[in-house]
């Protein structure tokens, strides 16, 4: 079964470097459809990342292919509730 999962990540000090190569790893991710939004904190020490997965450990390997150093262990938490107030997703393309 399908859920929703929030990811919280404590960033390193050091996430400023880090930030263009990340950035692109996580749009490419958001751009595959693999995760639906991330968000980092304006002192860029905290980020946030919702996704829909089947289970946590799917969760865990996409963590893999995100290029950030954290300081502590990613916080993932299975979503009851998950509301957006407008869906960001472009309609699909039809042909006719």
């Amino acid at each position: 079964m399908t859920n929703y999962f929030l990811v919280e990540l404590t960033l390193d000090y050091n996430f400023v470097d880090q930030f263009e190569s990340a950035s692109g790893d996580l749009n490419d991710l958001l751009a595959e459809g693999r995760i639906q939004t991330y968000a980092i904190s304006a002192e860029m020490s905290r980020m946030w990342i919702t996704l829909l997965a089947d289970s946590e450990l799917e969760v865990w390997d996409l963590l893999g292919h995100i290029s950030v150093d954290n300081v502590g262990e990613p916080i993932v938490t299975t979503l009851h509730t998950y509301n957006q107030s407008i869906d960001l997703r472009f309609p699909a393309v039809s042909m006719n």
